[in-house]
């Protein structure tokens, strides 16, 4: 089976990269934390503050490149089935074990943040958060010697919201089809 390779946070969001920094970058020239940060920054030339103002933007959407395996990946360990058939693929070692899921819902709130600096001095702190509810339905997960080693097929339905300095940049709602194998790199410990 192949393996399917998972998208960044970003693209739940925006439709492309671009798409990503220019809202950003929008949202911190509006709101708040422009006031903050071209306070902070004090004399300096006007464009020399845009210039901050659009790096901030741009750090920010570095920030959503995790991979939303990165998200799966924080949430199986509470699954009740996955616990047992990890104790069960301890009495054969090197032997997968298949376990059917049920639906499986969880949330995933991160929160970063884009420290602004002005000579070693700190002037602005602006604070990202990516909220996303999500759903997975008919997925199938790959246990050997007690840990996740992968998935495989499914549907993972997310509504999500993407806020910077407590401005809202984006809210979305879709579906990733799994269509092949997902691999977990390390694999998963579940007991």
């Amino acid at each position: 089976m192949t393996e399917t390779a998972a998208p960044p946070v970003r693209a739940l969001f925006f439709d492309s990269p671009a798409d990503a920094v220019a809202a950003l970058t929008q949202a911190v020239r509006s709101g708040e934390a422009a006031g903050e940060i071209r306070g902070g920054l004090g004399r300096m030339p006007a464009a020399g503050k845009n210039a901050v103002l659009a790096e901030v933007g741009k750090v920010a959407d570095g920030i959503l490149d995790m991979n939303v395996i990165d998200i799966f990946e924080q949430s199986w360990n509470r699954v009740t089935a996955l616990q047992d058939a990890a104790e069960t693929s301890l009495s054969n070692p090197g032997g997968a074990e298949l376990v059917e899921m049920a639906t499986h819902t969880a949330s995933f709130d991160y929160r970063p943040s884009v420290e602004v600096h002005l000579s070693d001095l700190p002037v602005a702190t602006v604070g990202l958060r990516a909220l996303l509810e999500f759903t997975v339905r008919g997925l199938i997960g790959i246990v050997v010697d007690g840990a996740l080693v992968g998935v495989r097929a499914g549907t993972w339905e997310y509504e999500g919201t993407l806020t910077l300095a407590d401005q809202q940049v984006a809210k979305r709602r879709g579906e990733i089809e799994i269509a092949a194998e997902i691999r977990f790199h390390p694999p998963i410990p579940l007991l």
